[in-house]
């Protein structure tokens, strides 16, 4: 996503900090949003740093991690029981008891509560844009910090804090280098570090629990945001149009006849987890093996090689390349609604969808764990969710079950979010970038 600040100081911003923006004093948001960072390098060596102390719900703080993902006597009561109702019950303390509407999480949370979001999106007007859309619909008033950057970034902060014993972040998403690391463990192992990372109990605290699709919740994440098709398959209308070419439907369609020796654009970087899930899924529909079936694919096509994924979308929207194989949905969302390039983006029949894309966690050691809670809690009620469509800067929700009539949904969009998908689940997606990562190490996608 490119970044866009809203320079509208009416946007229900703290007008103090909007007066010191104006002025050029730095706000505390720009300020988190310049600190130091370590480098990757630092990162994977680090990232398997010992467990520190945790809070979980009902516990007063006093439980820890006995670093293989259990918890010691000092915890609080099992999540779980009757399902809550508006208002919900509370603990002997006083805490509303799990699993939590967000009602009670509404009526709990302080008046200008703060909640800080650590997110790997790239733009941080749409996390300012949700927490308004929040506010307006529950009567909140709860303010933001947002440092927004690339998901590498949003990790080595998170790491850093750590370190230093001064977590900052209540709700992170996107902090793709530690989501990568935990994944790269398997699933015993790496379960057992997400719990040193994130608040546990997600998949059971929450009224959102049964309310979601399989696999969209696990004990630490929840999916909130880019919903629908994970993956597309970008193609230049005018070279399909001059060469009198068919949309084709899925993956399988590109063995035709019509497409030999089509301009395929390739990013420097390509997506094993992409190649891998393209590969499998559609090479268990012939009967060629894996490796086989991507290598007699790509024998087929011309490699035009770009700078990026973005380029690739250049290319294609300017004629000089036919399609690219894949792209990101939000990623070439802006190039196909670009009038002034030729491009249209197929979502193939399936699409591969991440089941926990969007991903929303909360730190484990937030300094402010209820607003975090309100704020997850809320981001999935199907008022916010249906209001991501025209409310919020780039960005879309990732329920599916939204009553969109009376919104004007630009048709790229409509057809992610109504594509027929494939989800593949947190764990899973490691298997495809495995075999995506092989694939790519033999160079088949180069020029």
């Amino acid at each position: 996503m490119t970044e866009h600040r809203s320079t509208d100081a009416d946007r229900g911003r703290d007008e103090h900090d909007d007066r010191r923006r104006r002025t050029g004093s730095p706000s505390r948001r720009a300020f988190l949003a310049t600190g130091a960072a370590v480098s990757v390098a630092s990162l994977v060596g680090c990232l398997g740093s010992g467990p520190a102390a945790t809070s979980t719900p009902g516990s007063g703080g006093g439980s820890t991690s006995d670093g293989d993902g259990s918890t010691s006597a000092g915890d609080g009561p099992t999540p779980g029981g009757a399902a809550s109702t508006p208002g919900g019950t509370a603990s002997a303390t006083g805490e509303p008891e799990p699993p939590w509407t967000t009602e009670q999480l509404a009526a709990y949370v302080d008046d200008g509560a703060e909640v800080t979001i650590y997110a790997g999106t790239g733009d941080s007007q749409q996390w300012y844009d949700l927490v308004d859309v929040i506010n307006d619909e529950f009567g909140t008033t709860i303010e933001a910090t947002v440092f927004a950057s690339d998901g590498a970034a949003v990790s080595q902060r998170l790491l850093q804090e750590r370190q230093a014993g001064e977590d900052k972040a209540d709700v992170v998403s996107v902090a793709s280098n530690l989501r990568d690391r935990i994944k790269q463990k398997g699933r015993d192992e790496g379960t057992a570090y997400a719990r040193e990372w994130f608040e546990w109990g997600v998949d059971e605290n929450f009224w959102f629990a049964d309310a979601l699709p399989e696999k969209r919740v696990l004990p630490f994440l929840v999916s909130g945001f880019n919903g629908g098709a994970g993956v597309v398959l970008p193609v230049s209308t005018d070279i399909f149009e001059e060469r009198g070419l068919d949309y084709p439907e899925t993956y399988n369609d590109l063995f035709d006849d019509q497409y030999e020796g089509l301009e395929v654009a390739f990013s420097g970087y390509v997506s094993p987890g992409m190649i891998g899930w393209i590969t499998r899924y559609h090479a268990a529909q012939t009967d060629m093996g894996e490796m086989e079936w991507i290598r007699s694919l790509m024998d087929r096509f011309e490699v035009v090689g770009v700078n990026s994924h973005s380029a690739g979308m250049r290319e294609v929207g300017k004629g000089n390349a036919a399609m690219m194989l894949y792209n990101w949905p939000w990623s070439a969302a802006p190039f196909v609604k670009n009038e002034d390039l030729a491009v249209e983006g197929i979502f193939t029949d399936p699409a591969k969808r991440n089941a926990t894309e969007g991903g929303l966690s909360i730190n484990r050691e937030a300094p402010h764990p209820w607003a975090a809670r309100y704020f997850v809690s809320a981001m999935l009620e199907k008022s916010v969710q249906r209001r991501i469509l025209t409310d919020v800067t780039d960005q879309v929700p990732v329920r599916t079950d939204l009553d969109f009539s009376g919104i004007d949904v630009d048709p790229y969009t409509r057809r992610r979010l109504n594509a027929n998908l494939s989800p593949i689940g947190f764990w899973e997606s490691a298997e495809y970038s495995t075999l995506g990562q092989k694939a790519v190490d033999t160079g088949m996608f180069e020029p």
